[in-house]
């Protein structure tokens, strides 16, 4: 029984392909057990850029990387229990281009098993699909299913993403390819400024089409989570992270991702 589930799971691994298109660097982010409640809106704006990495474009038109500032807010909104519907609007600055609208990208949540007091498991998949302008992405348009493993407690705050995409346009569709993102946050409870730190991991996530299964690009990042006090913050929450890349993956990269209280 052991071999056979091993089997079946390297098979699985197998019909995806490690190999990465050229991704637009609009969020980079792990997703844990959050979710909208019935009737709530969110929002969050996505900001990173890219200090050290791409210089020479992928495809034509290509906007690289490097001293792109990327700026996505993300509208949410909970649809029921366990249904949340999102939105992106994705911008970029380049020095080539200048300030551009990047396309759009609709993505529903569903979390059936939430994390409690009683309960630290959460378990759900996120499904997006992007339609992204010309020079985002090659291709343009894709779709995405992520997994969602997510644990909790009072100390730490654990997720991991297995994650599959596939273009899906300009006549060139994509095989559907494998990647995963994972995270471990060390929560502070004390009431001061920082709330949490730790790593975030992204395996498969560049702006290089990237076509050496055996370096598929890395990404590890370390962040900190913050809750500001003052009339000005009401509540909001800011993480922020710096990560370093290898195998083809942005070598300098700063994010940020801001939640207001709405």
């Amino acid at each position: 029984m052991r071999f056979s589930l091993l089997r079946l799971l390297a098979c699985f691994l197998l019909c995806f392909s490690t190999l990465s298109h050229a991704v637009f660097l609009d969020e980079i982010q792990v997703y844990d057990g959050e979710i909208n409640e019935p009737g709530e809106f969110g929002l969050e704006i996505h900001a990173n850029t890219t200090i050290s990495g791409q210089t020479v474009a992928s495809f034509p038109n290509q906007r690289i990387s490097q001293g792109a500032v990327r700026i996505t807010p993300e509208f949410s909104y909970g649809l029921t229990k366990t249904l949340e519907f999102g939105f992106y609007l994705p911008t970029i600055y380049t020095p080539q281009y200048g300030y551009e609208s990047a396309g759009y990208k609709p993505r529903l949540k569903w979390l059936p098993i939430q994390n409690s007091d009683t309960q630290p498991w959460a378990l759900g998949v996120n499904f997006e699909y992007s339609v992204l302008n010309t020079g985002m992405e090659d291709p343009r348009k894709g779709a995405e299913v992520r997994g969602i493993v997510a644990w909790k407690n009072n100390k730490w705050s654990l997720a991991f993403n297995p994650v599959i995409d596939a273009g899906r346009s300009d006549g060139h569709n994509s095989d559907w390819e494998f990647n995963y993102h994972t995270r471990a946050i060390r929560l502070v409870g004390d009431g001061g400024l920082i709330t949490g730190y730790g790593l975030e991991f992204y395996q498969g996530q560049s702006a290089v089409n990237n076509g050496n299964p055996n370096s598929s690009p890395k990404q590890l990042f370390a962040i900190v989570e913050m809750q500001p006090r003052g009339a000005f913050f009401n509540g909001m929450n800011i993480h922020m992270g710096l990560g370093y890349g290898w195998d083809s993956g942005d070598q300098l990269t700063f994010k940020m991702i801001i939640s207001p209280k709405l």
